[in-house]
């Protein structure tokens, strides 16, 4: 299960939101929304960062894995561009609690790496759109008439085909939608391309950015991603180089 949920600090205010493993040199990578990693309002990156692949219900089956380095795009930086809202995180090899050998007391007990445990998705760059795509994520947020179909407590689905997406006024003009209900809490949840459903692979293409009510009935019914391109590739890279310690 190489989807789960992330959860992190930014000053004094908790968030999580969703994210997947991804296959790379370190074996370590965990890809997700940029804003799920760093504010550029505020100008900072998050703080207590962590991932729990298979999360639900809150049982951790495969450990947990802390940050270790954040790799953003220079353009979410220093302007906030969701067009470049994907980060690419490594992270520590994951542990679980057990229990100690004083009653009552727990033990942090080391699994390895995130990739020998779960796996990783692929990474697919420049592929256009009109592609059978499934979205994954933990929506937890109502929507904007207050209803709330979600909690956040397990893992949600959406597919079908990606159409462009511009919205200047959000600093998007290369986006790709998905129809679907998510709310917040998705966000940084992997969109898949030539997915394998035995195995639960496929080919990274994008990432849960924004939730859209194109009918405006104030109820979600579209997302979207920054579109993958070369330069999310040099991210990438850069980010499945790093030896982590």
């Amino acid at each position: 299960m190489t989807v789960g949920k992330v959860f992190f600090r930014i000053g004094d205010k908790d968030f999580w939101c969703s994210a997947s493993s991804v296959a790379s040199a370190n074996h370590d990578l965990v890809a997700t929304a940029a804003h799920c990693a760093y504010d550029a309002k505020q100008g900072k990156a998050a703080s207590y960062w962590i991932f729990i692949p298979g999360y639900n219900k809150g049982e951790t089956p495969y450990g947990i894995y802390v940050g270790h380095s954040l790799n953003l795009h220079e353009s979410f930086v220093g302007r906030g561009d969701y067009d470049y809202d994907y980060a690419f995180v490594t992270v520590h090899d994951g542990f679980v609690w057990k229990p100690g050998k004083t009653a009552g007391t727990y033990e942090m007990q080391t699994v390895g790496s995130l990739e020998d445990n779960v796996g990783g998705q692929g990474l697919a760059v420049n592929r256009g759109v009109r592609l059978y795509t499934l979205a994954f994520g933990y929506p937890a947020a109502p929507h904007i008439d207050g209803s709330r179909p979600y909690d956040g407590q397990q893992l949600k689905s959406c597919d079908g085909l990606t159409t462009r997406q511009q919205a200047p006024t959000r600093l998007v003009e290369e986006g790709i939608a998905l129809k679907c209900g998510f709310t917040a809490g998705a966000s940084g949840g992997p969109w898949l391309i030539g997915y394998d459903t035995k195995h639960a692979v496929g080919y990274l293409n994008g990432v849960n950015s924004f939730t859209w009510d194109t009918n405006t009935d104030r109820i979600y019914d579209q997302i979207s991603s920054p579109y993958f391109k070369m330069s999310t590739f040099i991210v990438y890279r850069w980010a499945a180089s790093q030896r982590v310690s």
